[in-house]
């Protein structure tokens, strides 16, 4: 959802690495045709995920997904059932709506930011999102990077309590003095993206 930051700083740190980054915006949000929804968060990953591996640069081997907030969302709920991302990096992401409901008012100013959607719908949506926690393609032990903030006024650390009890091969970087969407923090949050993803193996990985 648009917010104040599109992260592009970690997509220009991982291209200066050799990565091939694509970067896209969800449909209904920062400009792009359609309907925004929550519920369609996922088919416009796997949309992306097939326009991307069909690129002459790209090494299908080595894919990873990156995500923040409802990003980061997707790239839990999408990542880990497409076999081909070898890499998760999850920063910030709602792991289960139930337990955190969306503050008052906030639908409705998210809904003057998108297309074709109401505060309304919105909240409808947020509350019928199934919990990450519940999802069984979470099993397959693929490697995936938690990064959260300590001073998130949207998910405290203890939203990712049971997450990383029940995953423990999740591997989690809390930043103390890091808000939603690491304000003064973005260097050393690039730092952890790149660097966590450069020293995985991605290619090794077996279901």
């Amino acid at each position: 959802m648009p917010g104040i930051e599109k992260n592009l700083d970690i997509a220009y740190a991982l291209r200066d690495l050799g990565w091939n980054c694509l970067y896209f915006h969800y449909r209904g949000c920062w400009g792009s045709e359609g309907v925004y929804s929550f519920t369609g968060l996922l088919d416009d990953v796997r949309a992306a995920t097939e326009w991307v591996v069909v690129q002459p640069s790209v090494d299908t081997k080595r894919l990873a997904l990156v995500g923040s907030s409802m990003g980061g969302y997707a790239t839990l709920a999408a990542g880990t059932a497409e076999p081909r991302f070898r890499a998760l990096v999850s920063f910030c992401p709602l792991i289960d709506p139930a337990k955190a409901p969306l503050p008052p008012g906030m639908a409705e100013d998210f809904a003057t930011m998108l297309n074709g959607v109401s505060g309304e719908e919105l909240k409808a949506q947020w509350d019928s999102l199934p919990s990450i926690l519940g999802m069984r393609d979470l099993r397959q032990n693929k490697p995936i990077l938690l990064v959260t903030g300590d001073r998130d006024e949207l998910f405290p650390p203890s939203h990712y309590t049971q997450l990383t009890k029940a995953f423990k091969w999740i591997q989690w970087k809390r930043f103390p003095n890091a808000d939603h969407s690491f304000s003064g923090c973005r260097k050393p949050l690039v730092q952890t993206v790149t660097r966590w993803l450069n020293a995985k193996n991605i290619s090794a990985y077996r279901q």
